[in-house]
């Protein structure tokens, strides 16, 4: 069973992963970092996710390619996922994006309160007593 505010950030920029992390925990999400494709792709084998951050250029495959693999895993198919890049979103990556049902892809650096709020729109956080 999803945990209903858990999420996996597939990033191999550390120091930027944490940032990320640090700013969801803060507001009620439960966030697993992974520093690469290959752990990313065990990771989601291994647990139930609400919802996958991707970065697309990282070691060990590409973002895309980790995506492919997710969307033919019966059971883990439909978890929304956000695109990160560095790179120029041009029409190859929105094709690529659309075909994989990406949810929302952002360009780095990104605006921080713009992508809580998606991500608060399609994983409401856990609520605090």
């Amino acid at each position: 069973m999803t945990q209903k505010n858990k999420i996996l950030v597939v990033e191999d920029e550390l120091g930027f992963a944490k940032m990320i992390k640090l700013r969801l925990d803060s507001v009620g999400y439960d966030v697993t970092i992974a520093g690469d494709a290959y752990t990313g792709t065990q990771e989601i084998i291994k647990h139930d996710y609400a919802l996958i951050i991707l970065d697309l250029m990282m070691p060990a495959g590409g973002g895309f390619s980790l995506l492919e693999r997710i969307r033919k895993i019966p059971a883990k198919a439909s978890i929304p996922v956000i695109v990160l890049t560095g790179k120029t979103i041009d029409d190859e990556i929105r094709s690529q994006a659309e075909v994989l049902e990406v949810a929302a892809i952002y360009t780095k650096p990104y605006e921080s309160s713009e992508f809580v709020e998606q991500i608060k729109s399609i994983v409401p956080p856990e609520t605090r007593d």
